[in-house]
């Protein structure tokens, strides 16, 4: 029932030198997993690429028998830029590819950015063992080995084992009748209040425009500071007891794993008419900018402040998709896990993983609000942040709403 996937330390660094990286840990580990990440690279189609480091280049390419490190260009017509510290970074999974591009880290034009990001799934086929999805990896079934009921909702204290067995194999759960109107009325006043104390560039909200030009703030980033009534909520044993049901010891934290302890919460507020910003999100994973393997999985609770349903704006899960290293081009191309689109009333919470796969519809009719937060998993011996690490946390995050995150999210499709 275990969801902890930790498989590297939080406080432990990446490659120092990418030369030496690249003849030792990466030659290492291609040994082991070179020739399935080489198909992996081959099935995603992805062209070589090359990556530089200060005055050095190194162009990575699927070969025959594993992926090749060429120094150099090697003829590659893409190319991005990194300082050390992003390498790093990126070769210990602190940072995605993605997690790179967003924070302004990598230097590249479009087209390299994207093949960039495209090839992070195969690195981790690589460097940490876990294979790109193929069909067929993922099955679904109930605890007792029927199919499984992706549209069941569950009671909290009512049949606890099989609510686990449900998360743990679907990557998320949905619980009736959690809070309160009243509760419910509390914690929408502090984020009415939130939203109005709000402004552009304050760097702990996103904002949004309706196409009639009004610009109102769709996320507010520390909430968990801006509601009394949210953080009474959180400390109250009908949530806590949500961290208990699969025995990895999850407390309220951070869901991302970042801050561990540290509650953390965001406000998000969907208008009807918004036309810009990032409201929605497309399919993703809380995990895509980085620290899965550091961190996951965390769990992240959305406390239904108004229904979930087509009026207000749906949330959609893949199910099973936790379970899987999926390349963002599978999902719309080969992913035959089930979209699940769930429903949920005031009061209800939606739980689900930090790699589950998982997106918001736009509401058609009526207003969404919700208030993210979560548990994270116990530090293990030896983990702890730097002491100026909470700050760099936090500008992360706000620049997702700028220009460089609405570029790369800005879609179709919430947390």
């Amino acid at each position: 029932m275990s969801v902890d996937t930790r498989t590297r330390p939080m406080n432990g660094t990446g490659p120092a030198d990418p030369a030496s990286f690249f003849e030792g840990e990466w030659r290492e580990a291609a040994a082991r997993f070179g020739v399935r990440a080489a198909e992996d690279a081959a099935r995603l189609g992805l062209p070589p690429i090359t990556l530089q480091v200060d005055d050095a280049q190194w162009t990575l390419r699927p070969g025959s028998k594993g992926i090749d490190v060429v120094p150099g260009t090697a003829g590659a017509t893409l190319r991005v830029a990194l300082d050390p510290t992003a390498f790093a970074d990126l070769f210990c999974e602190r940072r995605t590819a993605l997690g790179l591009v967003i924070g302004g880290r990598v230097e590249g034009d479009p087209a390299s950015n994207e093949a960039f990001c495209s090839w992070d799934p195969v690195l981790r086929s690589l460097l940490d063992g876990r294979a790109v999805y193929r069909p067929g990896d993922v099955s679904l079934s109930a605890h007792d080995g029927s199919p499984l009921d992706l549209d069941r909702r569950f009671r909290l204290g009512q049949s606890p084992t099989e609510a686990a067995h449900f998360l743990s194999e679907t990557g998320f759960l949905l619980l009736h009748e959690v809070f309160t109107e009243a509760e419910m009325d509390a914690v929408d006043a502090d984020l009415r209040s939130a939203v109005e104390a709000a402004r552009p560039d304050d760097g702990t909200s996103w904002w949004a425009k309706t196409r009639n030009g009004e610009v109102y703030p769709c996320r507010i980033l520390d909430f968990a500071q801006e509601s009394p009534a949210l953080r009474a909520l959180i400390a109250d044993d009908r949530y806590t007891s949500i961290g208990d049901l699969l025995g990895d010891g999850h407390r309220p934290g951070d869901p991302f794993g970042e801050h561990f302890a540290d509650v953390t919460a965001e406000g998000l507020l969907k208008r009807v008419d918004s036309v810009e910003g990032l409201v929605c999100l497309p399919w993703h994973k809380d995990c895509d900018r980085g620290g899965h393997s550091m961190f996951c999985s965390g769990l992240t609770i959305g406390i239904c402040l108004t229904p979930i349903d087509e009026e207000h704006g749906g949330l959609d899960v893949m199910a099973g998709s936790h379970r899987a290293n999926i390349a963002r081009a599978q999902i719309d191309r080969t992913l035959d896990l089930p979209a699940v689109t769930l429903r949920a009333e005031r009061g209800d919470l939606s739980v689900h993983m930090s790699c589950t796969l998982h997106r918001s519809t736009h509401p058609t009719s009526r207003e969404r609000r919700v208030a993210y937060t979560g548990f994270a998993l116990p530090p293990r011996a030896g983990d702890g942040h730097a002491e100026d690490a909470q700050g760099g946390l936090r500008r992360d995050r706000a620049t997702i709403g700028g220009s460089r995150g609405r570029q790369l999210f800005q879609t179709d499709g919430e947390a």
